[in-house]
């Protein structure tokens, strides 16, 4: 399978928007998939579903990658590629406010990235010697500033960072003006208010889509991006104590130690 989609992945990228996605999905015979990927049209009618079929064939067809004397409609590229993505075995699925970057590593040890741009998804088959560093810098970026002095690793009680979310911008604002915290907190208080109380992870998965038997998740890593430093969450002492550790850490040198101790590791496991 993988053979087949080399030529066209390596000669240009196979774009999808949402909508020919979910439709493709459904040609392959995803159509439970496609219904998760489409909760807005999870109430459709039978008359709303059928004009939505022909909605997402037209769009396929205007991209040119319907074939109708097919039994799926889709050329063999589009549709090789939709069964290699789906029955990928482990997968790693980032993501950074409302943006995502999935890696399916397949079956026969290639990969295929997957990157949300404007409104289409974007899958290239990358080649053995990929930089997975380079790539999620590339997605998250790097914080523009230099580290604050006195940037100090501190610990939140569960309850306290659950509740966070809820201040008011005139409450944070509050706090991060009290001297009397230390400064390592106000600054991540700053950070955390600007991203919107939004977190940033990196998840290693396993099992296919569709197959929840078998799909399971393996370790999340759970960060916020902030202008100095990237904030790790460090969820080892919650069941014991209730607390999260949270500690700065230099946004290279953090994918660069995700990607190159616990990525291999991660790989190894069947």
């Amino acid at each position: 399978m993988m053979n087949k989609i080399v030529n066209l992945l390596q000669e240009k990228q196979i774009a999808l928007s949402t909508d020919e996605f979910i439709g493709a999905l459904a040609l392959c015979g995803y159509e439970e998939v496609a219904h998760e990927a489409s909760l807005l049209k999870r109430d459709m009618t039978e008359e709303q579903m059928k004009s939505f079929s022909h909605h997402t064939e037209r769009l396929l067809k205007h991209r040119g990658y319907l074939d109708e004397t097919l039994e799926t409609q889709l050329i063999p590229e589009v549709e090789n590629l939709i069964h290699a993505v789906m029955k990928a075995p482990k997968k790693v699925r980032c993501v950074y406010g409302q943006y995502a970057l999935v890696f399916h590593h397949l079956e026969n040890g290639g990969m295929i990235v997957q990157r949300f741009e404007g409104m289409d998804h974007i899958f290239t088959l990358v080649k053995s010697n990929f930089n997975y560093v380079e790539h999620l810098i590339d997605f998250y970026g790097v914080p523009k500033e230099e580290p604050t002095e006195g940037i100090a690793p501190f610990t939140l009680e569960r309850e306290l960072f659950d509740f966070m979310g809820t201040y008011t911008d005139e409450e944070m604002d509050a706090i991060c003006a009290d001297e009397d915290h230390p400064i390592f907190f106000r600054t991540f208080l700053k950070d955390f208010q600007e991203r919107h109380a939004i977190i940033d992870s990196i998840t290693f998965m396993f099992g296919q889509e569709g197959d929840e038997e078998q799909q399971r998740d393996e370790p999340v890593y759970l960060f916020l991006k902030g202008k100095a430093c990237v904030w790790v969450f460090d969820y080892s002492f919650v069941t014991e104590k209730d607390e999260i550790d949270v500690y700065p850490a230099d946004m290279k040198e953090y994918m660069k130690l995700l990607t190159e101790e616990e990525l291999p590791a991660w790989l190894g496991h069947n």
